[in-house]
């Protein structure tokens, strides 16, 4: 501490010694920052509500996030009508949930126009079918 210096910043270093710099009106120095008191806004504080089922950069499909809720009504009929279910029932079956995955799959590879992006989604379905392979072979080893 300096002289005549009461109060230290205190945030850890790099090092992993506390900092001796002069903190501001938050508590910690300019190079910390201090800690964010967060949006006081009661709606933001919820998490984001357009985040759910956000497609903003499937390229493949490879990896997106599948639930009963994130399929397009499509969908959710031609399963309804293929398992018999009823308007209020759902399907949370991680095969069945597959399926639908390959199923977008090869409707993006058909529409793919450069050869690039069609490589690309061929390559991540057929990752995308070895993963279910596995899934089966070790539901059928148990």
């Amino acid at each position: 501490m300096m002289r005549g210096q009461t109060t230290i910043c205190g945030a850890l270093t790099r090092k992993g010694t506390s900092c001796q710099n002069i903190p501001m009106k938050n508590g910690r120095c300019r190079m910390h920052g201090g800690k964010s008191t967060g949006p006081k806004d009661r709606k933001k504080l919820c998490r984001n509500q357009n985040a759910a089922g956000n497609k903003a950069r499937v390229t493949t499909g490879e990896y997106e996030t599948i639930t009963w809720e994130t399929l397009t009504a499509q969908e959710q009929n031609k399963l309804r009508q293929h398992y018999g279910l009823q308007l209020h029932q759902r399907i949370n079956n991680p095969y069945v949930m597959e399926d639908v995955r390959i199923a977008r799959m090869l409707q993006r590879s058909r529409e793919e126009t450069e050869d690039i992006r069609w490589i690309q989604i061929e390559e991540a379905l057929t990752r995308t079918q070895g993963k279910r392979f596995k899934q089966i072979c070790s539901m059928l080893q148990r």
